[in-house]
């Protein structure tokens, strides 16, 4: 395991996201289906992104960014599960009464005060992701609370909202993303700042996921569900990592962010106690000749196909520092790439490198000085040089408060600035929404028991952590506690022939749960026990009749038997 004494000490805070779909039969605000697909779209369109002023009159810094970029979204549209709601062209629909029960069940599920009246604002998101320039959100419940490794994990709120489509590509000045996944309702609990290890921010990235997926009411599969991983540490600022897909994931993603936070600091230490300061660096740069683009990395025939210009930037005093380490293999230039990767748009790889010591003598540079070359579009180039030098501020200040995508490995790179309140107002399409009074009551019945009291049953009846996870994580509890009660099969072999042996028979083609339902696998297995059959007998009998589908119990154990 590993130790993490000295990231308490830096002062480690983390918090989670959970941005997790709903499984209802349609989307939030229209009446299309919740269809994800992959099959060839049917229309497309273009669309280019402008922000606009806050109720305060202000623009949010993130839309600003994005509106920099100077992206042309294209959208792929469906036209039997897209409607004109999505592209903004009709008012929405008041929220789905489905989606609005399986958000109040879950913030219930996470012990919160609830709202008795929905308030829909709108979030501003300019990066295309949705087609409107936002999302539509509510808050469904505050102030939650969950036990969590002997002590209390508390929850700020959980909102209600609607997903955003899927990217599929976003090369140079143009991103496209498919609708499918467009306004299908998800929720949102956000936990308070209080993981103080990595290793915490993964098991309750667990609990959370265990906590919703025991309601049955939310999606299962890749995409359904991603965390975004908040971290700071002291001295440092919130960093929000995006869109991580796999539990597995988080450990190693918070660790670094942590480290490349120390560096950070470092590195802005080490910047004040020397000589230069944020005005040493100017947004110029210079054009460079063909020839002098030979072993920088680009083909001139390209360059010159394209119209486009490489050019070098010169910052004084900077080569000890361009090379700073802050994550694993990387490095300060690494923090430029990012920056201009998202905002100029350069399209060649890597869209920033050192000059070689060729060019360096034949510009005659000082070996002190760092010099970066680029190449693009001239307009892009300016947008390069302006990126750089706000960078390189920052730098003098600290750690720019940024959304991070994760990347393999547990490294992460700048997706854009963080997001602040400008961004959110009132929706000016949606009334407030009561909740009638005895939602809460009818709501409050069919909460199943939570993990946590699951988990304290289980182990008393001598089930391993392994068998206990499998069960959750699965969603068989309703399934095993069913089976306890009607059924002689000890409890460690019956968790064993659900958890493992009926994955394992998928594995092999045998998929109970597909041809049998829930339904058939009970039945069967309580037949097997009135029988004298040991759960092993019962595997080979479910995995029989998942194959030879409209057989008895009976009519299988006489099939597999021995003779």
């Amino acid at each position: 395991m590993q130790d993490y004494t000295e990231l308490r000490e830096l002062g480690f805070r983390g918090g989670l996201e959970t941005h997790q779909q709903l499984a209802t039969a349609g989307k939030l605000f229209c009446r299309c289906s919740t269809k994800i697909r992959n099959d060839e779209h049917h229309q497309e369109i273009l669309r280019h992104m402008r922000p606009t002023l806050s109720e305060f009159g202000e623009y949010d810094g993130t839309a600003l960014m994005e509106f920099k970029t100077k992206k042309q979204v294209h959208y792929l549209l469906y036209n039997d599960s897209v409607c004109t709601y999505e592209m903004d062209d009709t008012p929405p629909f008041q929220a789905n009464p489905e989606a609005i029960n399986s958000a109040l069940q879950l913030a219930m599920m996470f012990n919160m005060s609830l709202v008795d009246e929905l308030h829909i604002t709108r979030k501003q998101y300019l990066d295309g992701s949705i087609p409107t320039g936002f999302q539509r959100t509510a808050i469904v419940g505050v102030n939650g609370v969950i036990p969590f490794l002997g002590r209390d994990l508390h929850f700020i709120q959980m909102s209600m909202e609607e997903d955003a489509c899927r990217e599929v590509s976003d090369i140079g000045h143009h991103v496209v993303y498919r609708t499918d996944r467009l306004s299908i309702p998800l929720v949102e609990p956000v936990t308070a700042p209080e993981l103080y290890t990595p290793l915490e921010m993964a098991i309750a990235a667990k609990l959370i996921g265990e906590t919703m997926r025991s309601t049955h009411l939310v999606r299962r599969g890749i995409g359904s569900v991603r965390q975004d991983v908040n971290v700071s540490i002291r001295g440092g600022t919130r960093i929000e990592i995006k869109g991580v897909a796999k539990i597995g994931y988080i450990e190693s993603l918070s660790r670094i962010e942590a480290y490349r936070q120390k560096a950070l600091l470092d590195l802005r230490h080490e910047l004040r106690t020397s000589d230069l300061t944020a005005a040493h660096f100017k947004p110029e740069f210079t054009m460079l000749e063909k020839i002098q683009t030979e072993g920088e990395g680009f083909d001139p025939d390209q360059l010159d196909s394209r119209g486009h210009k490489a050019a070098l930037m010169i910052l004084p005093g900077f080569k000890k520092h361009i090379h700073w380490p802050t994550q694993p293999g990387l490095s300060f230039i690494d923090e430029l790439r990012g920056r201009v990767r998202v905002i100029a748009c350069l399209e060649y790889q890597p869209v920033l490198q050192c000059a070689t010591d060729t060019l360096r003598s034949h510009m005659n540079l000082s070996p002190e000085d760092a010099a970066l070359v680029f190449a693009g579009p001239e307009e892009d180039l300016e947008t390069t040089v302006k990126e750089i030098c706000i960078r390189i501020e920052e730098a003098f200040q600290g750690i720019p408060p940024e959304t991070r995508q994760a990347l393999s490995g547990g490294n992460t790179d700048f997706e854009r600035i963080l997001p602040g309140a400008d961004r959110m107002y009132p929706d000016t399409d949606l009334p407030p929404q009561p909740i009638p009074a005895d939602t809460f009551t009818r709501l409050q019945k069919l909460l199943p028991e939570k993990p946590w009291e699951r988990r304290e049953v289980y182990q008393k009846l001598g089930l391993s952590d392994h068998l206990i996870d499998r069960l959750l994580n699965l969603e068989l509890c309703d399934l095993y506690d069913n089976l306890l009660s009607t059924c002689e099969l000890r409890p460690a072999p019956l968790a064993s022939l659900l958890a493992d042996r009926m994955r394992g028979s998928r594995r092999a083609g045998f998929d109970w749960m597909k041809t049998l339902k829930e339904e058939g696998i009970h039945n069967t297995i309580v037949w097997c026990s009135e029988n004298g059959v040991t759960a092993k007998g019962s595997w080979h009998i479910l995995d029989w009749m998942s194959e030879n589908r409209g057989f008895t119990p009976e009519e299988a154990f006489k099939a597999v038997k021995p003779a």
